[in-house]
């Protein structure tokens, strides 16, 4: 609990700086998350035995970061394309292995579920629009604001998730994946989060109700979904933790599991009914 307490203290003023500061230093802060994550990704399937390969694999996430930062969706598809190919001619050169066609399929998720995913953290950051205010912090851009309306969401559909779970939790959720997860705790993260996006998109964005709570349903239903994926994915590499980034609460990827798959998904419903 104390190594944990010391990680919250370090990491949430950090993180405030780097979310406020945009631009260069969160797209760093990405690109350094993005890095331990594949990393991460890369030892869990080193423990049954398949290699994701560096060269090809790493240098992808990397660049769709970059292609992310520089507001550039022209270079998505043509990094994914040759990072594909890239990844099938590095397994060639391993075909001694005989771990072609699952190294290949894990390097090939390495790129989507991570480069891809996490690049969308600088595209929500990055979203341009008439400045938004932060009372005593002062005016905040417009894709700041929706990056901690999005992040709050995801913080109490977890928290409240936990909270009500340990306290009324009765009903297994999935045990097969994630025994600690109750039907009860994911109602009620579900419920915190669409109440918590509700009033900082009114009362904070001035989004019309009906559109913000359907972002707030958005994040409510896919933050769990992350996090269960995360699970089963440790589950079946026979890992507890993907790594020990942040010391006592895991890796990178056990931290950012649900925002991976809320931040793209908010991002695209933001675009393109919000803005």
């Amino acid at each position: 609990m104390f190594k944990r307490t010391l990680t919250a203290i370090v990491a949430i003023p950090i993180a405030f700086f780097l979310i406020r500061a945009g631009g260069l230093f969160f797209t760093l802060a990405v690109a350094i998350l993005a890095f331990v994550g594949w990393y991460e990704f890369r030892q869990m399937m080193l423990t049954k035995g398949y290699k994701v390969y560096y060269l090809t694999s790493c240098l992808a996430v990397l660049s769709l970061i970059i292609a992310a930062a520089l507001d550039s969706k022209n270079l998505e598809i043509p990094i994914m394309t040759f990072s594909i190919l890239g990844i099938m001619l590095e397994a060639l050169y391993y075909h001694r292995r005989g771990n072609w066609a699952p190294e290949v399929a894990l390097s090939s998720c390495a790129v989507l579920y991570i480069g891809l995913l996490f690049s969308h953290f600088i595209r929500l950051r990055n979203i341009t629009g008439p400045g938004v205010s932060a009372g005593s912090l002062g005016m905040m851009d417009l894709g700041e604001a929706f990056f901690w309306t999005v992040l709050f969401g995801t913080w109490a559909s977890d928290t409240f998730a936990y909270i009500f779970g340990c306290a009324f939790g009765k009903h297994a959720l999935l045990p097969a994946v994630s025994p600690k997860k109750s039907i009860e705790g994911a109602v009620a993260g579900a419920i915190g989060c669409v109440v918590v996006v509700t009033i900082a998109g009114t009362l904070w964005l001035g989004i019309p109700t009906i559109k913000v709570v359907t972002l707030g349903l958005i994040i409510a239903l896919f933050a769990p979904l992350g996090d269960l994926v995360e699970s089963l994915m440790k589950r079946s590499f026979a890992v507890k933790d993907s790594g020990n980034f942040f010391p006592g609460h895991g890796g990178v990827l056990d931290r950012c599991d649900s925002l991976l798959f809320v931040v793209p998904l908010a991002y695209y419903y933001i675009k393109y009914f919000l803005l």
